[in-house]
């Protein structure tokens, strides 16, 4: 929500909706929803979109996580969401919505915004990681935060190839600045 806000998005006529508080209201349409979309993929379409937990089409998948991308996929038309703003990381999954929309003959099909995802700012993190609150900065951090994880990232001098820093700053920085003084 802080995202949309910042960039002056006009909020008044924008809904948005928890996914926890609305599957609680109506689980028998929800898990109909998951039934259904698991039901019209096969399961090496469902396993291409095993990248968003972060894990490989090859690796040895639980139960499960063959079933998140379906509950992933049913979010979008449970919820009843005309935009999907989500990370490139998320693109299988939100292919596997758009097939759906095409197997069960739905208009029109969810919009899907993709962006940037950021590096996580240790070493050789190709992402940020919820689970590594140090590898991120977060809408919720304070400023000391930002200044203490920025002070620890990963950034030697004259390297700029999966430089985190030099991420951030191509990304947010100099689009919305157009340069940087140290």
């Amino acid at each position: 929500i802080e995202i949309w806000k910042a960039v002056g998005m006009d909020l008044s006529r924008v809904e948005f909706r928890w996914a926890s508080e609305e599957i609680c209201k109506n689980p028998m349409d929800y898990w109909s929803r998951v039934i259904d979309v698991a039901r019209t993929f096969n399961l090496p379409r469902v396993v291409r979109c095993s990248q968003i937990m972060g894990r490989e089409e090859t690796d040895d998948l639980s139960a499960a996580q063959i079933m998140y991308p379906c509950m992933q996929c049913a979010d979008i038309f449970f919820l009843k969401a005309d935009i999907c703003q989500l990370g490139l990381d998320q693109r299988k999954v939100n292919m596997l919505a758009r097939e759906y929309c095409d197997a069960k003959k739905i208009k029109p099909k969810p919009v899907i915004l993709s962006h940037h995802m950021m590096m996580g700012l240790g070493e050789g993190q190709a992402k940020m990681r919820k689970s590594d609150p140090e590898s991120a900065i977060f809408m919720e951090d304070s400023a000391a935060d930002v200044k203490r994880k920025i002070k620890r990232a990963f950034c030697p001098p004259g390297i700029v190839k999966d430089n985190p820093i030099l991420d951030y700053c191509r990304t947010i920085i100099f689009p919305s600045l157009g340069s940087l003084t140290v």
